[in-house]
């Protein structure tokens, strides 16, 4: 009966049937926009062997990034400068926007700047869907247009206006990323009150990170189901991960990833990218 409810309500059993371990199952992250899938087998030492995929969605860029990327921008200045002075480069910038503008037809801006595509084709191709979709979202030529405007006035101001136009448009992308791997649990009777599967890891890299994540069981449905709780602890906290990254640094959160999915937020992604991490 309850197994029915939870398929009712659109949650998902991370088993098929109740197991002394997590087997297979789908579970969402209750701080973040993430799930996971993992598949699970039992090894003749008694260890616990879990294969995971965790897909996320993040927002390429925050509000409060911007002021560091104006920052950078005014002392990059001096350096760019430069590149938008040339002529034949800025004309290639202004024929590209003029494409995705309408104003001018591809064909005209091949004949301009041959050398604009390596293959005309797919340029065409390219330039066409990105004309299309212009119409319904003129953000997208935003950040081509601040570019024109710098290469016809150059100043600090307008380079400035060519990073707030990016990361306008960064604020509207949404990352995709999928991040496949493998952990190997024990059992852990004397864990919490009911016991839980805890990764056997040995510590790794300069920051000598530690695997603490762990699978429990929902004691409502014993044996149905199962939630992980991802978690890392930096052993070598005066260590350097890398230069200008501390090991004190390192996220050592918990991170619950449940199968009651709890989280619908409205991210308003106009933009879609697949990033690797």
């Amino acid at each position: 009966m309850r197994s029915l409810l939870a398929c009712l309500l659109g949650l998902v059993a991370s088993s098929a049937a109740a197991t002394d371990f997590p087997t297979t199952g789908l579970l969402y992250n209750q701080k973040e926009d993430s799930s996971l899938t993992y598949n699970c087998t039992m090894q003749q030492s008694q260890r616990l062997r879990c294969e995971f995929i965790q897909t996320a969605v993040r927002k390429k860029a925050k509000p409060g990034d911007l002021e560091k990327k104006l920052a950078d921008a005014r002392t990059g200045y001096p350096n760019v400068l430069s590149q938008f002075k040339d002529p034949k480069q800025c004309g290639i910038f202004t024929a590209l926007f003029s494409v995705g503008s309408g104003e001018i037809d591809v064909d005209e801006a091949l004949k301009r700047y041959p050398e604009i595509a390596k293959d005309p084709v797919a340029f065409k191709q390219g330039m066409t869907r990105l004309r299309e979709e212009a119409k319904t979202s003129p953000a997208m030529l935003d950040s081509m247009k601040a570019v024109v405007t710098m290469c016809n006035h150059p100043s600090e101001e307008n380079y400035l206006a060519m990073t707030r136009a990016d990361h306008a448009k960064d604020m509207k992308t949404c990352q995709v990323s999928s991040n496949p791997y493998t952990q190997e649990f024990v059992w852990v009777a004397d864990f919490a009150n009911g016991g839980a599967w805890v990764v056997s890891a040995q510590p790794e890299g300069p920051c000598g990170i530690v695997q603490l994540s762990r699978f429990e069981m929902d004691m409502e449905y014993k044996g149905l189901f199962w939630r992980y709780v991802a978690r890392k602890a930096a052993t070598n906290p005066t260590g350097t991960l890398m230069p200008g990254f501390s090991c004190s640094a390192v996220d050592q959160g918990e991170y619950v990833y449940d199968w009651k999915k709890t989280r619908s937020d409205h991210m308003q992604c106009e933009f879609v990218e697949f990033s690797p991490i």
